[in-house]
């Protein structure tokens, strides 16, 4: 059986170069992209690829219900991959977490938004590439507002093997984030 693990290193939340700047493009690179996204099948690893998986693109105001500036993180525990979802404005295709809670412990639901007290859906948890189309290629750095971030080739590389695999659009994998010391 199919399963997707996040192994975060404690060091991705050390994402600010300079800790007395602002959040901001040139000061939250730091660390990123050192975190593990990992399918298995049971025991046997499939794939293996570096992610950022910390909100490091945590500029502006927050949110009512935001307590971190990097809150919309996915917290460590279960989730759910929903695989091949509609790729909106994103490169490549794209998969959705669903059924998990972020940082802030507040839900991520089974369309991979939370909704507001007032009714309202915001943000959305994916798993996606660093494709630029303004430049038309990766950018240097991941930039993650709660997503997965994988670089274009390992997104490719990733969902080869899914299809190989037999998982087809809306399947769902089981997921975990573990965070390591």
């Amino acid at each position: 059986m199919l399963k997707l693990q996040i192994w975060r290193r404690q060091q991705s939340y050390d994402f600010k170069a300079d800790p007395g700047k602002p959040d901001g493009f040139d000061n939250n690179w730091k660390n990123n992209s050192i975190d593990l996204l990992v399918l298995l099948d049971g025991s046997a690893i499939l794939f293996q690829c570096h992610a950022q998986t910390v909100a490091n693109y945590c500029f502006g105001d927050m949110t009512p219900g935001d307590n971190l500036p990097h809150g919309d993180t996915v917290a460590a525990g279960e989730f759910t991959l929903k695989c091949f979802v509609e790729p909106r404005a994103f490169h490549g295709e794209i998969h959705a977490i669903t059924k998990s809670k972020d940082l802030d412990g507040q839900p991520i639901d089974r369309t991979a938004m939370q909704t507001t007290a007032g009714g309202f859906q915001n943000g959305r948890w994916l798993v996606h590439d660093r494709y630029s189309f303004k430049l038309g290629k990766d950018t240097n750095y991941a930039w993650s507002a709660g997503c997965f971030i994988l670089s274009s080739n390992d997104l490719a590389r990733l969902n080869a093997i899914l299809k190989n695999e037999g998982v087809k659009a809306g399947d769902e994998i089981s997921g975990e984030v573990i965070e390591e010391e």
